[in-house]
């Protein structure tokens, strides 16, 4: 099943320093550079190695490269695999995480979309059907709601403020807790959010603690463009496969990079 690692992601102090030590000292070649994050590939032309600074990504992670994560995914309950959320999309092909009997989370990614035709660019709202890009809010997995909001107000960050942040893993990790089996997805967690804010039983908490990153004239009205009429429901957005995909396909051949926090604290802004 594991064809080989493809890639093991590490957070660094200072992203240029680090480039230099893997580069020039361990030999790998630099691939990919841009503000908070780097890539460099094995000699052999192999795994790579993926450098940042950005506190909103994983300190560690290792990726081992498959076939198909989607096969897997289809054949989870027949080949003995706990996934802990659905397969998504990034720039080569398709991601998603499982768990080992002993409670370790490994990461697994294809390269589907290597061989496959760039996307037409067009808008996310005329991509797809209407109304299968952002169905009504629905759970799959039952998300216990008090303990939601308890360990929320613990955290002390407003709802806006939280996704693609470790405050959001802390927060999915406790009412992951009490599931022995299936547990609910990342979109599980943050859609029973909203539910709960809409009914009006989600506390103030203050104001968020991150700003929206500037950004050009330029690259608001990518984003306006690429999301459409999806800007009126920018709520359902976080965690779904659609916007991550839209993040790498922004993030692709720029000289900046935004993670998929600061994507979503700028398109969160855009339709005020």
């Amino acid at each position: 099943m594991f064809r080989r690692v493809d890639r093991v992601v590490l957070r660094v102090p200072v992203l240029k320093t680090a480039v230099k030590f893997y580069r020039d000292a361990l030999g790998m070649e630099l691939v990919r550079e841009e503000l908070r994050v780097a890539s460099l590939r094995m000699p052999d032309g192999g795994a790579e190695v993926v450098l940042h600074c950005d506190p909103d990504l994983p300190a560690e992670a290792v990726y081992y490269l498959v076939d198909d994560v989607r096969a897997l995914y289809a054949r989870r309950d027949q080949v003995g695999l706990l996934f802990t959320s659905p397969p998504v999309a990034g720039s080569r092909g398709y991601r998603a995480a499982i768990r080992d009997p002993g409670g370790h989370v490994l990461f697994i990614v294809d390269h589907a979309l290597d061989a496959a035709p760039p996307p037409t660019q067009v808008p996310v709202a005329e991509a797809v059907s209407p109304g299968a890009l952002f169905p009504g809010i629905t759970v799959e997995v039952k998300v216990d709601r008090e303990l939601l909001v308890t360990t929320y107000v613990g955290l002390g960050r407003t709802a806006d403020d939280l996704p693609y942040t470790p405050d959001l893993e802390r927060l999915y990790g406790t009412v992951c807790a009490p599931h022995k089996h299936e547990k609910p997805t990342r979109e599980d967690v943050w859609r029973t959010l909203l539910t709960v804010r809409k009914a009006g039983k989600l506390p103030r908490i203050g104001e968020a603690r991150s700003r929206p990153p500037e950004v050009s004239e330029e690259e608001r009205q990518w984003w306006v463009e690429h999301l459409g009429e999806a800007i009126g429901r920018r709520d359902r957005l976080p965690y779904s496969a659609e916007f991550e995909r839209l993040v790498d396909d922004f993030n692709r051949g720029r000289r900046r990079a935004l993670s998929p926090h600061l994507a979503w604290r700028l398109v969160a802004t855009l339709a005020k």
